[in-house]
């Protein structure tokens, strides 16, 4: 289980136009939790605070204020522990194309204290489900954004977290390949593994998602079901309570 309690963050920034310090809440006070075989989606506008959100789930920042749980293990006391059950996917990860993917999974591998032969099977098992089984062996130097997309997963999955953070997984993809990521989604859920995703793509929200909480300037709203929020809101699609957020200044 991800459980999240009350945390904060806050930037200190240069003003473009005074040239003077000042302070941006990036989060201010957000709690959920997300149980084994559970998606949850985290949806907000750029620079909501939802991708902050994620990097302090993940133990890459500290909250300044509450708590965070990574089936038991405390980011702050436990990050170790907290890694060694957490994969993430971030927009920042990039891929090195002098390798091919079974040589790159291999070296995370020995990063991550997985034993050689486990690496090696448990990787070409994420490219076969990922359609990648045939370029397991060619240098990523030459692959489509896509393909170095689905790599970035297989490596974030490589040492068999039992939670998942993806940061806009299906983002430049283009729709079959997003429909792969989609499925091993599904794949992930019915292997019991708590899973948050952070993306645009609205329609697969509604579709994938147990439930889903909105970020809007740094506070949380929903935290319910789709179908309960749009309930709760009284509209049809989730690009309304955007705009209903949006018109009211994120305190509906």
């Amino acid at each position: 289980m991800i459980r999240v309690v009350d945390i904060h963050k806050t930037f200190t920034v240069k003003d473009k136009k005074t040239r003077k310090n000042k302070i941006i809440d990036a989060v201010k006070g957000i709690s959920f939790q997300v149980k084994p075989g559970e998606i949850y989606g985290l949806l907000g506008p750029n620079g909501a605070g939802k991708s902050t959100t994620l990097r302090m789930i993940a133990g890459l920042m500290e909250p300044q204020r509450g708590s965070i749980e990574v089936f038991g293990y405390d980011t702050k006391t436990s990050s170790e522990k907290v890694r060694g059950n957490l994969g993430f996917l971030s927009t920042d990860l990039g891929v090195y194309g002098r390798f091919s993917p079974r040589e790159l999974l291999r070296i995370f591998g020995e990063f991550q204290g997985v034993d050689a032969a486990v690496a090696e099977r448990r990787g070409m098992y994420l490219l076969d489900k990922l359609d990648l089984t045939s370029f397991a062996d060619v240098k990523m130097e030459s692959f489509s954004s896509g393909q170095k997309q689905k790599v970035s997963i297989a490596r974030a999955l490589l040492h068999d977290p039992r939670a998942v953070l993806f940061d806009e997984p299906t983002t430049g993809l283009d729709v079959l390949t997003a429909k792969t990521v989609l499925d091993l989604l599904k794949i992930m859920k019915e292997e019991e593994r708590a899973v948050i995703v952070s993306t645009h793509v609205l329609p697969m929200v509604e579709q994938l998602c147990d439930r889903v909480g909105i970020i809007f300037n740094g506070k949380l709203h929903g935290d319910a079901s789709p179908k309960e929020i749009l309930a709760q809101y009284g509209v049809t699609t989730l690009d309304e309570v955007f705009f209903k957020l949006a018109a009211d200044g994120g305190e509906v």
